[in-house]
């Protein structure tokens, strides 16, 4: 099928931001920073060469837990001329310096990390704010920045309060470390655990991980820092980097307030690690562990965060893991004036993911939207972000970009029925009915997926395949559209079912059937159905639809062979079915590619799925009536 080319660039919504460069080249150094624990962190600096002596200009920060700059091997250094992220290259082009830091335990950086994202994680970052702010070159004015979980460092540093810092971009990163990484749905987020565990190993190891191997050959690691010749003391940290806690331990947990720090066996007991607890002990006071993964996750610092009003630009593409809905979430919860959301048809990656157009690199500039973001906040540059929306996003299928006030958009909600023949009806079902699914345990989405591309696999294609797969899973379809439908938000899912076991997982995907029988994937949601929505003690952030609280207490089991309500929210999308499509809701127990069953329970072989007058079973998708 031949393909038009991608249409994603901006086009007025949201406005678009070229400036002439200032300067074509700069100054790059670093050095290692030692903290107030002795501590040496890697920085590297960027400096305009335009700078004149006295000259102070505004400052990116950047943490980073995965090398700030990868050291080519010879002869390839000499073809090194720029840094390898379109962000750099935009900003020191254009009047600002950029500081890239190692954090601790990671890259050419000494110490140890006894779990990402810990106290000392955040105190670190402001040690690095006030060590930026006291160069000569910095005239007091910072941003901080990051992608994926660099975005969680910068994120995690606003709650220092600092001053100097006057806004924050926070681009496709988790916010709930539960529900976005570990357990989406509650259920496993496998192999996603291990790779991403296997990853961060190699990279303290200085190792190129499995899938960046192939290109060993040209690369040496992290780069050491300038007056390191001989990497005689980068050797030395990747040393200490060995008492590092392996990622995978955050596996064992299954529900939010299980505590990683009560599994001692996967904690390493470090110096480091005593200074964290005793950080959280005075935060929590003496019931810590009941804060479960939530002093490792940004969710449990949110209202933290939010109390330096800095404004935040959270950011993510429509296919990749649950970025979008974390993005979402920080839109909701943020309240410091200017914050802002956008949402693009991209993957982890920035390639286009539209099913309308051929794949590759975005023709968006994101980079020039977030140099739009920070000239408003640190040069203060009346620029076109004044006439911007607070939230922009694009919608697939239609191929533009729009522009809202709020999120969701203004709209409704539009319910359609599981009905008999397993079809999908826009009128409520007048007679009863069941459908029998027997969970196909080879079912799965393949490795072209919103989760492949989390650990820098490009996703050219997503889901080359849906027609094929859905004949592995309970399917529902609608009539041809007489007329187009748009929807943007979040879709959710009403059923009624009746499992065969003491709990079922559920795989929901809404899809796109064209006249031809093509199917284009949209999205999709999951839930381990035995984790219930505590009205009582809801999560402690917004969210758009009520969700499951996934403690343990509210954990309960189903009734084999009892019908039971299930409702659960799909990833948030943005897409126009067009004149003559059907809309198909495909229906499955397991996706092999990705998850696997939870541990503590058995999972449902077979679900029975009720429709009709006494079981509605039903698709709500939120209609589209921005008129923007």
């Amino acid at each position: 099928m031949l393909l038009p080319k991608k249409q994603d660039q901006s086009k007025g919504t949201p406005s678009t931001y070229k400036l002439k460069a200032t300067n074509k080249r700069y100054n790059q150094t670093s050095q290692y920073v030692q903290l107030k624990d002795g501590t040496k962190l890697a920085v590297e600096i960027y400096l305009p060469d335009s700078l004149k002596p006295g000259q102070k200009v505004p400052t990116i920060l950047e943490l980073t837990r995965y090398w700030r700059v990868i050291e080519p091997k010879f002869p390839f250094n000499k073809l090194y001329s720029k840094p390898l992220s379109p962000y750099r290259q935009e900003f020191i082009t254009h009047g600002y310096a950029w500081i890239v830091v190692d954090s601790r335990g990671a890259g050419s950086s000494f110490g140890d990390r006894p779990w990402d994202l810990s106290p000392l994680d955040q105190s670190d970052g402001k040690e690095m704010t006030d060590w930026v702010t006291s160069r000569p070159w910095c005239n007091g004015k910072i941003g901080t920045i990051g992608h994926s979980f660099s975005g969680n460092l910068a994120e995690l540093s606003l709650i220092n309060k600092s001053p100097a810092v006057k806004a924050c971009a926070i681009l496709s990163s988790p916010f709930d470390l539960y529900t976005d990484v570990m357990r989406p749905g509650g259920i496993p987020n496998q192999p996603f655990i291990r790779d991403w565990g296997d990853l961060s190993k190699q990279f303290d190891s200085n190792r190129l991980p499995v899938r960046l191997q192939k290109y060993q050959m040209f690369l040496h690691g992290s780069m050491p820092v300038d007056s390191d010749v001989h990497s005689i003391l980068k050797r030395q940290a990747i040393k200490q980097h060995e008492l590092n806690t392996d990622v995978r331990a955050i596996d064992k947990i299954n529900f939010r307030d299980d505590s990683l720090l009560a599994n001692e066996e996967a904690i390493k007991k470090t110096a480091t690690f005593d200074t964290c607890l005793r950080m959280v002990k005075e935060r929590y006071g003496d019931h810590y562990l009941e804060r479960g993964l939530e002093i490792a996750s940004p969710s449990g610092y949110w209202r933290d965060v939010d109390l330096a009003q800095v404004p935040i630009y959270a950011g993510s593409g429509w296919e990749e893991g649950t970025n979008a809905d974390a993005a979402v979430k920080r839109f909701l919860n943020y309240t410091a004036p200017g914050t802002k959301l956008i949402l693009g048809p991209w993957e982890h990656n920035y390639m286009n993911i539209s099913p309308y157009t051929h794949g590759g690199p975005s023709r968006f500039r994101i980079d020039s939207e977030m140099m739009k973001f920070f000239d408003r906040y640190l040069k203060g540059t009346m620029n076109p972000i004044a006439s911007d929306k607070p939230v922009n996003y694009y919608t697939l299928g239609e191929e533009k970009w729009h522009g809202s006030d709020t999120w969701p958009p203004k709209g409704r909600d539009k319910e359609i029925y599981l009905d008999s023949l397993h079809r999908l009806s826009f009128e409520k079902p007048t007679t009863a009915g069941r459908d029998l699914y027997t969970v196909d345990a080879t079912a799965g989405t393949g490795k072209r997926t919103r989760w492949d591309c989390l650990l820098g696999q490009i996703i050219w294609t997503p889901h080359p395949q849906r027609k094929k797969d859905d004949k592995k899973l309970m399917t529902y379809d609608s009539a041809p559209l007489k007329t187009p439908l748009k929807i943007t938000g979040h879709p959710t899912i009403h059923l009624s079912v009746k499992p065969n076991a003491p709990d079922a997982a559920i795989f929901a995907y809404l899809e796109d059937i064209a006249p031809n029988g093509f199917v284009r994937y949209i999205t999709e949601g999951q839930l381990l159905c035995g984790n219930r929505i505590n009205t009582q003690k809801p999560p402690s952030y917004k969210t758009v639809h009520p969700i499951p609280s996934f403690l343990k207490a509210d954990y309960k089991a189903l009734n084999p062979n009892e019908t039971t309500e299930v409702t659960m929210t799909l990833q948030p999308a943005s897409f126009m079915f067009k004149p003559g499509h059907r809309i198909r809701l495909a229906i499955g127990g397991l996706d092999s590619d990705h998850f696997i069953a939870p541990n503590f329970t058995k999972l449902a072989s077979e679900l029975e799925i009720h429709t009709g007058a006494a079981y509605p079973s039903k698709l709500c998708l939120p209609v589209d009536e921005n008129t923007d």
